[in-house]
């Protein structure tokens, strides 16, 4: 964190671009004087385009993110984009929609525990690892089901080596030996239900051997995986980053993973999965109240682009989920948020920017994400980015995606400003380390300035995000210095509230069969697609490219495409590295260190060669996030952002995508590796 806060390429005041775009001339200017002009061209360019010419792009939580939303609901935009579509939302806005919140495991209670498509000791290693192996030294079972041999795959009872993409027929055909078995929970699926008898028509088809043929996992370890989970109780499956990010099946996985949930009765008790607030803590005023959705009209939701293609995850979806929450009690469950849930495509607003169709999108602010390198087909974002009237950034440092655009504002890191972090089960105040160094700002200040200069400034009261803090902990008397000064308060678990007040839902209970998706045109029931470019959807295609790929993997120590400047990152991985297995390397006359090339049929990256029997022969794991900040800024090269970025390997277009939400596929596709 050192080496971070204090390193020399750090952004540290407000920058406006002065030649052509991504030559790499930068003129420095106050904060009221790039918060002036950013305002100015923002007022101009509604004027004549409509509010919905601005967009935005999220990434990971390195920013407050309900004030980006609180600023483009007040400024007129539904327009905001980004990884949303890969990275949790699918997980979130589906299991809202199946028994009404998103549910966090309680692995350290958990008698078994599956780990699918998630690393938590690349990912989350003094989090989720650690509770891992306590609740491993403590007797619980551990299944992991991953296309690698990972740590946990090495510690695990049981390692299935699933074929990328398939997952939701393996849950189908666990759904369906736990029926068949009668090994579900027969007292909650009849009082707490529906859909049940579709359900187990919908599952009939996945037995246990065409499921093998599909995944490329035994018959005989599909079918005690699936006994262990279901008979030792309670059990728990937590998010994976992994399922939400392989394409056609993204949706339909989470939604199979909440009906495993649902039926064996894992939801709200201890040591299962868990969505409801704890006493004191549904008090505080929560993210989606500070979104103030209702300021944007109808008139402007109906403009979200890619809503005609995706409407469960814009603003009808989430309408509806919303609308189920808020028939139960305050303060049950936390209130759909519409930055995890209520997203424009980022392949339509990107598409906007190029073509003017069905609408000009002539500006986009960018926060928390490197979108050359955070999504997919990254020519066309290029191609989008070069074309704005307007491109603004907020960043640690001039990433690739920052080095095009017109100005760049410098971000704090998250020990120079306050953050108030709400769970379910706690609410703890985090004061700022040190002062913010140079002119670098948090989110809420940068929001905060913009509105206050486009006729916004009476919902922005709060001068400080220090002060918006006080005003959500006012519910429980307390101020946040109060809650720094005793170190945050936990609230009293209950569990199966369900009982006395059932799920936030259209029916009040879980759903199998999901009428949400059911009005929205979406499948009511899970089902498994076969991925585009897989060795069965695409034959003729696995002929030239026969290689499995997989990119998105989490990697120590480095974070998406952060981390490149630190030096003792980069001295541990100093280049970016695609795995195979020695006996694919032997075949390919590759050997380790050398540079090889990784084509898919949307295009070609280079990378190292790293050679580990934790990947299986016909699959390939390439490194993702990859730029290099030691290169020129300046066009052609600009950071060598499109050398050995895995988004160069990606597709987006809709054949690839799930119909429910749009998620594109970072993984499950087909490759070629071949000696550079």
């Amino acid at each position: 964190m050192p080496d971070h806060i204090y390193h020399p390429q750090r952004l540290n005041y407000p920058l406006k671009r002065t030649g052509e775009k991504g030559q790499g001339r930068w003129q420095r200017l106050t904060w009221d004087q790039a918060s002036d002009e950013v305002a100015d061209k923002l007022s101009r360019l509604r004027e004549q385009y409509g509010a919905e010419t601005l967009a935005f792009t999220h990434g990971t939580k390195r920013t407050y993110h309900w004030d980006a939303r609180r600023f483009f609901n007040l400024f007129g935009s539904p327009n905001m984009c980004g990884a949303n579509n890969i990275c949790m939302c699918p997980s979130y806005a589906t299991e809202y929609a199946t028994y009404g919140g998103m549910a966090w495991s309680d692995i350290m209670d958990a008698r078994c525990v599956v780990i699918w498509g998630a690393s938590p000791y690349k990912s989350e290693p003094t989090g989720r690892y650690s509770h891992l192996v306590r609740a491993k030294k403590r007797g619980a079972k551990v299944i992991v089901i991953d296309p690698r041999r990972t740590k946990e795959g090495e510690m695990a009872d049981l390692w299935l080596q699933i074929r990328p993409g398939t997952d939701v027929a393996l849950m189908l055909c666990w759904t369906r030996l736990i029926i068949d078995e009668g090994l579900f929970d027969q007292k909650f699926v009849e009082n707490w239900t529906v859909g049940f008898e579709d359900l187990n028509k919908a599952v009939a088809p996945y037995t246990p051997e065409k499921v093998a043929e599909i995944t490329m996992i035994p018959t005989k370890l599909i079918e005690e995986s699936a006994r262990m989970y279901a008979n030792i109780r309670p059990a728990v499956i937590p998010w994976g980053f992994g399922l939400d990010k392989q394409g056609v099946n993204a949706t339909q996985s989470a939604r199979a993973r909440a009906i495993l949930r649902a039926i064996t009765g894992n939801l709200e008790v201890q040591g299962g999965e868990i969505f409801s607030k704890a006493g004191e803590v549904g008090k505080v005023l929560d993210d989606e109240y500070m979104e103030f959705n209702e300021a944007l009209p109808a008139s402007q939701r109906a403009k979200q682009l890619g809503i005609d293609k995706y409407p469960f995850f814009g603003f009808p979806g989430w309408e509806k989920n919303l609308a189920s929450n808020k028939k139960l009690p305050s303060g049950y469950v936390m209130a759909p948020e519409a930055w995890h849930s209520s997203m424009a495509h980022a392949r339509d607003v990107f598409n906007a920017a190029i073509t003017g169709k069905p609408y000009p999108v002539t500006a986009i602010i960018t926060l928390a994400n490197n979108p050359l390198l955070a999504l997919p087909n990254a020519m066309r974002v290029f191609e989008a980015l070069k074309s704005l009237q307007l491109y603004v950034v907020m960043d640690y440092y001039l990433t690739p995606s920052a080095a095009l655009a017109d100005y760049v504002f410098p971000a704090s890191s998250t020990v120079e400003q306050p953050e108030l972090w709400l769970t379910n089960d706690f609410c703890v105040a985090c004061p700022p380390g040190i002062d913010p160094l140079y002119e670098r700002r948090n989110s809420y200040h940068f929001y905060r300035e913009l509105g206050m200069r486009l006729g916004q400034a009476e919902q922005w009261p709060w001068e400080t995000i220090a002060e918006v803090y006080d005003h959500r902990l006012q519910p429980v008397g307390l101020t946040f210095q109060q809650l720094v000064e005793q170190y945050g308060f936990f609230g009293k678990r209950e569990y199966r509230r369900y009982e006395k007040f059932g799920f936030g839902t259209p029916t009040g209970k879980v759903e199998l069969y999901s009428s949400i998706f059911q009005d929205l045109g979406s499948e009511p029931l899970p089902v498994y697609r076969e991925p585009p470019w897989s060795p069965k959807g695409s034959p003729e295609l696995a002929e030239e490219y026969p290689l499995i790929l997989i990119t998105g993997s989490r990697f120590m120590p480095m974070y998406h495409s952060e981390q490149r400047q630190i030096e003792k990152a980069r001295r541990k991985v100093p280049d970016p590295l695609v795995t195979l297995n020695p006996n694919t390397a032997r075949k390919l006359e590759l050997e380790e260190g050398d540079w090889a090339l990784i084509s898919t049929p949307q295009g070609k990256i280079r990378q190292r060669v790293n050679i580990s029997e934790e990947i299986h022969p016909q699959m390939v794991d390439s490194q993702h996030g990859w730029w290099f900040p030691e290169r020129d800024q300046k066009l052609p090269e600009l950071f060598g952002a499109f050398e050995s970025n895995a988004n160069m390997l990606c597709p987006d277009d809709p054949e690839f995508c799930s119909p429910e939400i749009g998620s594109w596929p970072h993984s499950a596709l087909l490759c070629r590796v071949e000696k550079e």
